[in-house]
C-alpha cells in the first residue's frame, strides 16, 4: 500500500483518472462516450509510442533453450542443415569476420582465416530491391562423408582413375576395419588378413566388400601402387591415419553425447523441482484458507501419495452466487458511497460467492455483460482485522462498503449454509 489509509474522495477521484488515462493509453480506445477525457488525448497521442516501447521491452523474454545452449545440441542429430538468409545479411556477416578475424582466427592454418582469405573482401552492400533472400546449405568442405568420397575425388580434374582406386580401396579397408571389433588391434595392419576375414565371415555385406577389396588390392599391385613386399606399407599408414582421426572424431561425438545426456537430466530435475514447488504452493494455499476459516474440524491439507500416485484431497463445497442490486445495498448502509453515476445505477448488481469456507469473492456486474467489471476477494480474518483497527470502510474502487454492515451480511447469508 502507497498510503496507510483509504484516500480522500477527491484524490481518489483523480487516482481513478490516472488509471482510466493510462488504460486508455495502452488500450488505445477513443474517448467518445467520456467526453470529459478528451482533454487527455493530445498526452495519449504523443506517448502512444513510448507505451508501445515499453510494453514491447516488458514481453521480450529470453528463451529458454537459447539459455541452456539447446540449439547447438540439436544440430548435431540433424543433417542437410540449411538457413535463409538475405543478400546484405551475408555480406554483413562476411565484412564482421573480416573485421574481427584476427581474434576469430588468429592461426593463418585454421579453417576460418582459410576461407576468408579465399573469399576476399566483403561484397558491399546491395539496394533493398535487389536484397532476395537465399537459402544456404550449411556443411563443411572439410568433412566429406566416405560414402561420398568417390563423388567428390571424381569432380577433381587432377586425380587419375588410379588415385580413386587408391582411396576407394582405402576407405573401404576402414569401413571393415570399424565394422569388425579387435581386427586391427595389433599393428602393423595386416590388410590381407582382414579382407580375407571379411569375405568368410556370415555377414552377407561384409562378405561382399570383403572380396571386392581382395580384387581392388590385387589391381593396384599389378599397377605398381601399392607392393605385397613391404606389406603394403602406404596403403598401412594411411588407413592407420585415417582410424586416428575417425577415433577422434568418435571421441567428439561420445562427449557430446555425453553433455546432451547432461542437459536433459538437467531438464527433467528441474521439471520434478518444479512440480514439486506446484504441489507445495497448492497444498499451502488450500491449508491458508481453511486456517482463515477458523474451523476446529478441518485439518490442514498436504501432498499425500498412495503407492507412489497422487491422492485427490476432497473437492470444498462452492457457495453462491447470491445476487444484490445496487440500490438494495444501499438501502440496508453496505454501500456507504458510490461513484457510478445515477442513470446507470439499475443496471449494477453484485454476486457474492464462498469457494472455501473463510473466502468470499464480490464481482461487480453491469447487465448485459457476461464478465465481472471488478473482482475483489475477502477473507473473514481481514474483515475482522479492518473492524479491530477501526477501518470501516471497504474500497471497491466504483463503491465504498461498510465494513461491519459486510461482515452482518456474510454472516446473514453463509452463516446457515
Amino acid at each position: 500500500m502507497l498510503v496507510d489509509a483509504v484516500p480522500a474522495k477527491h484524490p481518489r477521484r483523480t487516482l481513478t483518472l490516472i488509471a482510466k488515462m493510462l488504460q486508455n493509453l495502452a488500450n488505445k480506445p477513443s474517448y467518445a462516450k467520456e467526453a470529459y477525457m478528451m482533454t487527455l488525448n493530445p498526452f495519449v497521442e504523443n506517448n502512444k509510442a513510448r507505451i508501445n516501447q515499453f510494453l514491447n521491452q516488458l514481453c521480450d523474454v529470453g528463451d529458454f533453450y537459447d539459455t541452456l545452449e539447446m540449439d547447438q545440441y540439436m544440430a548435431l542429430s540433424k543433417k542437410d542443415l540449411q538457413i535463409n538468409i538475405t543478400l546484405n545479411e551475408l555480406y554483413n556477416t562476411h565484412s564482421l569476420l573480416l573485421q574481427h578475424i584476427d581474434v576469430l582466427s588468429p592461426n593463418e592454418k585454421q579453417h576460418l582465416r582459410i576461407c576468408t582469405d579465399e573469399l576476399g573482401p566483403a561484397p558491399p552492400q546491395v539496394p533493398r530491391k535487389e536484397n532476395r533472400t537465399i537459402e544456404l546449405p550449411l556443411y563443411s568442405r572439410w568433412e566429406t562423408p566416405i560414402q561420398d568420397i568417390h563423388m567428390a575425388l571424381m569432380s577433381e580434374n587432377n586425380l587419375t582413375q588410379n588415385d580413386i582406386l587408391y582411396m576407394e580401396t582405402k576407405s573401404i579397408f576402414v569401413q571393415l576395419i570399424r565394422s569388425m571389433p579387435n581386427v586391427a588391434d595389433k599393428r602393423p595392419i595386416n590388410l590381407p588378413v582382414i579382407a580375407e576375414r571379411a569375405a568368410t565371415t556370415k555377414d552377407a555385406m561384409l562378405v561382399r566388400k570383403g572380396i571386392k577389396v581382395k580384387e581392388m588390392l590385387r589391381e593396384l599391385e599389378e599397377l605398381h601402387i601399392v607392393d605385397r613386399k613391404d606389406d603394403y606399407k602406404l596403403m598401412q599408414d594411411e588407413v592407420a591415419a585415417e582410424l586416428q582421426h575417425l577415433g577422434n572424431l568418435r571421441e567428439k561425438v561420445l562427449l557430446e553425447t555425453r553433455s546432451l545426456d547432461a542437459v536433459y537430466k538437467t531438464i527433467c530435475d528441474h521439471n520434478a523441482y518444479l512440480r514439486s514447488q506446484l504441489e507445495q504452493y497448492k497444498a499451502y494455499l488450500q491449508n491458508v484458507r481453511l486456517a482463515a476459516s477458523k474451523d476446529k474440524g478441518s485439518a490442514p491439507v498436504g501432498v499425500v501419495s498412495v503407492a507412489g500416485k497422487e491422492k485427490k484431497q476432497p473437492k470444498s463445497t462452492v457457495l453462491g452466487p447470491y445476487r444484490f442490486t445496487h440500490a438494495q445495498l444501499e438501502k440496508e448502509g453496505i454501500i456507504v458511497e458510490s461513484n457510478v453515476p445515477e442513470n446507470r445505477r439499475p443496471h449494477i448488481y453484485f454476486n457474492i460467492t464462498s469457494p472455501t469456507p473463510g473466502t468470499f469473492i464480490i464481482a461487480l456486474h453491469y447487465k448485459g455483460r457476461d464478465k465481472a467489471i471488478l473482482e475483489m476477494d475477502l477473507k473473514i480474518d481481514d474483515l475482522l482485522e479492518k473492524q479491530k483497527d477501526n477501518k470501516h470502510l471497504l474500497d471497491l474502487e466504483y463503491v465504498q462498503l461498510n465494513v461491519v454492515k459486510v461482515l452482518q451480511l456474510l454472516n446473514k447469508v453463509f452463516r446457515s449454509k
